[in-house]
């Protein structure tokens, strides 16, 4: 491999990174928009935090479609329609003037672009490229959930606080569509083609024989333990997720304070992906998959307990031990997908398991925002949060000593 092929690799870890910035990290942001779209629609939580659920089952049941956008129009078809998509949902919510037309450009147009743009495109691409290090590579990536937040969160809120929601979307919109730009111009023909050390010899766009076919996978119990692991992580994040912002501004933090709360909470989310994929490449799986329920737990368990702004300790483990875990279990199902089922198939195979991870976002966000309707307070969706925790980690713990094994 030339010196300039060397750097390829890591020049599309960065150009992942950047996609999930401009897409995840917003779609991570919602939190922020929850009071003014209430306040603006005047319906309860749950008709608000739904938006949310929609996206991520836009984002998760769009997973078979991205490997199949894969297939018919490659890599630079896929980012360049994800961008567009991505900035038209964006621009559609800015001018919403009902509370349906939010589902529809924000959770359907934006949910679908994100899919597009999402763990598919990265695990299909990255896996071409990279092998021994493919979890952290993958981690690196899916870190841009978390910086992204970290730099959207605040950014919205200010532009919301200097204007209103809609100019926040408006302005999320034009940036996105301006990165279309740029994402043409790249030598997509060389990116798609991968490492010939990894990726056999192509025939046309396709590796004939390379690989478990769609079929193989659905009889595979692997394959539906990667989906139950994806589907209740999600239900324990996302119960509480969209939530937390409002939550902290009612247990009396001002806006401001609860999103920049929210925001270091994301700063911590890169050191943990990468850090326990790290050690998952080296052989510990079931240690950082443990490590990664238990921490989670434990947060959740420190929010549920902060009564006011002095529980500063309690606030302090919630960010810590919530922020380094909370995306840390999708680059391990990314990871553990993709050495099982790598090949021809590996889109269409890795996009049915992410079916999972959409269904239970968007399952746990409405869950959350009914519980609270129903009780007037959140004691239901932290419940719901640490019952998914557990039923997630026991199939992903079994698959990652399954892998240690081989």
């Amino acid at each position: 491999m030339s010196h300039r092929a060397a750097w390829l690799p890591y020049s599309l870890v960065a150009l992942c990174f950047i996609l999930a910035v401009a897409t995840r990290g917003i779609s991570e942001s919602f939190g922020v928009f929850v009071p003014s779209l209430e306040a603006a629609f005047m319906v309860e939580r749950a008709a608000i935090t739904g938006v949310y659920g929609l996206g991520m089952l836009a984002i998760g049941l769009g997973g078979p479609f991205a490997g199949w956008l894969l297939d018919r129009l490659g890599p630079r078809g896929v980012a360049l329609v994800g961008l567009t998509t991505a900035g038209a949902g964006l621009l559609l919510a800015s001018q919403a003037t009902a509370i349906w037309q939010l589902y529809a450009g924000l959770g359907l147009v934006f949910g679908l672009a994100c899919a597009a743009l999402g763990s598919v495109f990265y695990a299909a691409l990255l896996g071409r490229w990279f092998s021994a290090r493919l979890g952290t590579a993958l981690a690196v990536v899916w870190s841009a959930n978390g910086i992204g937040v970290m730099i959207m969160a605040p950014l919205l809120q200010a532009l919301i606080a200097a204007e209103d929601w809609r100019f926040a979307w408006l302005c999320a919109g034009a940036g996105v569509l301006v990165l279309a730009v740029p994402a043409a111009l790249l030598p997509w023909r060389r990116i798609a083609a991968g490492d010939p050390a990894i990726v056999p010899a192509r025939s046309g766009t396709a590796v004939s024989g390379y690989g478990p076919t769609v079929a193989m996978a659905l009889r595979d119990p692997p394959f539906w333990a990667l989906t139950w692991a994806f589907a209740f992580t999600s239900v324990a994040i996302y119960s509480l997720a969209p939530q937390i912002n409002a939550y902290l501004i009612d247990h009396g933090l001002d806006a401001a304070t609860a999103a920049q709360i929210w925001a270091i909470t994301s700063v911590l989310m890169p050191l943990g992906m990468i850090g326990f994929n790290w050690l998952a490449d080296r052989g510990g799986r079931v240690l950082g998959a443990v490590a990664a329920y238990c921490g989670t737990g434990l947060g959740i368990i420190a929010l549920w307990l902060v009564e006011g702004p002095t529980d500063v300790w309690l606030i302090g483990a919630f960010v810590v031990l919530f922020g380094s875990t909370m995306g840390s279990r999708g680059p391990m199902i990314s990871t553990l997908a993709t050495l099982r089922y790598r090949g021809a198939h590996m889109g269409r195979i890795y996009g049915l398991i992410t079916c999972g991870m959409g269904a239970g976002a968007a399952l746990g966000a409405w869950l959350g925002g009914l519980a609270h309707d129903l009780t007037g307070g959140y004691r239901g969706a932290f419940i719901l949060s640490l019952v998914a925790l557990v039923l997630a980690a026991v199939p992903l713990v079994f698959e990652a000593r399954a892998r240690e094994r081989m």
